[in-house]
């Protein structure tokens, strides 16, 4: 699928892994459950990276407990909502792009897995405040990505034709979605993700792979 500049109207972006940096954020908190709670060793934050675009069940099975889920789930949550944001969340050049954008007039808009009340609270608690036209959180649309039925439910608040659409995620739930949806995908490459190495050659041939935003004058010459 060819992207073809200045027929992009909107953008659509994962919010972790891709407009923040949150990996650090989830090992801390991972992390202090599995010592104080379960007495097991900490784990690395490359296996936090792997998991966190699937959601909060999966994430707590891969690193805490296959066991006791929902507990261990809403604990999580708990000490998330009230875990201080933290200086650095927000991935360096992502403002200066989203002014960029905005001075643009593309709409911006965020699609996670994460609920909406860490959702809202981050948003909330940074710059992105001033640049989100809306965010999708799967909770709050009862359908979580890669489900095509997500993106059906946000393209029709949005109004806007998905040829008119660019996603930007970092993971392969990201892609997957994008691919059930037939929607423009540029992957935010995230150095802590193994992606396979089929998927990454295809992406790097359609040159649709990201490794910063910091470089403005790139990204509007490669995708606007």
């Amino acid at each position: 699928m060819i992207i073809k500049r200045k027929s992009i109207k909107a953008i659509i972006f994962d919010l972790d892994g891709t407009l923040i940096d949150s990996d650090k954020d989830i090992l801390k908190i991972i992390n202090f459950i599995r010592f104080n709670y379960l007495n097991k060793k900490k784990v690395q934050i490359n296996k936090i990276a792997n998991y966190t675009a699937k959601g909060g069940n999966d994430l707590i099975k891969k690193t805490i407990s296959k066991n006791k889920t929902k507990i261990y789930l809403n604990l999580f949550r708990d000490l998330y909502k009230n875990q201080k944001i933290r200086k650095g969340l927000v991935q360096p050049g992502v403002i200066k792009f989203l002014k960029f954008l905005k001075s643009k007039n593309i709409k911006i808009y965020i699609c996670t897995n994460k609920p909406k009340f860490l959702t809202s609270k981050i948003i909330n608690s940074t710059k992105l405040v001033k640049y989100i036209s809306k965010y999708f959180c799967s909770d709050e649309y009862f359908y979580k990505k890669p489900d095509k039925r997500f993106f059906l439910k946000i393209i029709k608040l949005i109004k806007i034709h998905k040829n008119k659409i660019l996603y930007i995620g970092d993971s392969l739930i990201d892609y997957e979605f994008c691919k059930n949806s037939l929607l423009k995908f540029v992957l935010f490459k995230n150095k802590r993700v193994n992606y396979p190495k089929k998927i990454l050659l295809e992406l790097y041939k359609s040159n649709k792979i990201l490794c910063t935003f910091e470089n403005v004058t790139l990204l509007r010459k490669k995708f606007l």
